[in-house]
């Protein structure tokens, strides 16, 4: 049978104001409907507030839900690209221990885009892209992680190729992506506007 709650037994439940209520009500994530036709007041589905309540605990502590569905086998990812099982992580079909130990990044990475590790070589051949700005001196004193995010910005505005969404174009644009990270960590990843 089919539970329902009082606004004021959902907003004391999720630890919010009605307002709040309504806004989940808005957004598709509480079904509600009215309790007859002569009332303006509305009962809310027990289940949706307790999912919505569920969602708000694994926020709180997102390792122990990775941790529990490890755990229980719950799967995790479900593509073709990984698997878990036996507590074992495999990417198409590779152990990904076996693949850290024996193949290179380019490597892995290949197989995990274009099923095909072999086609590293042609992958990662294109010239190291550099980022034109009037910033170029500047980058150097920043944390590596600050450096790193406006590189990938500013590539985002300068790189046309990316654009290209076919399976191809999409791994240029990942090796691409991963020599200027590269090249902005060593320090040869900015060139100054001309």
């Amino acid at each position: 049978m089919t539970q329902y709650l009082s606004a004021q037994e959902a907003c004391e439940r999720l630890g919010i104001k009605e307002a709040t209520l309504y806004a989940y009500v808005s957004r598709g994530l509480i079904r509600s409907e009215s309790e007859n036709q002569s009332s303006r007041k509305r009962r809310y589905l027990a289940e949706d507030v307790d999912k919505l309540l569920d969602r708000k605990e694994q926020r709180r502590d997102p390792a122990k839900v990775v941790e529990d569905a490890l755990h229980w086998g719950v799967p995790l990812l479900d593509s073709s690209i990984t698997l878990i099982a036996d507590n074992q992580l495999y990417f198409r079909g590779y152990n990904a221990d076996t693949l850290a130990r024996e193949q290179s990044l380019e490597s892995v990475a290949a197989l995990i885009w274009l099923d095909d590790a072999s086609a590293a070589a042609d992958l990662f051949a294109q010239p190291i892209p550099t980022i034109v700005t009037e910033f170029s001196d500047k980058h150097e004193k920043l944390p590596a992680v600050q450096s790193l995010q406006i590189a990938l910005v500013l590539a985002s505005v300068q790189d046309f190729a990316a654009y290209d969404l076919t399976p191809l174009g999409v791994a240029h644009t990942g090796a691409r992506i991963l020599k200027l990270m590269v090249a902005t960590l060593v320090g040869t990843g900015y060139k100054a506007c001309p």
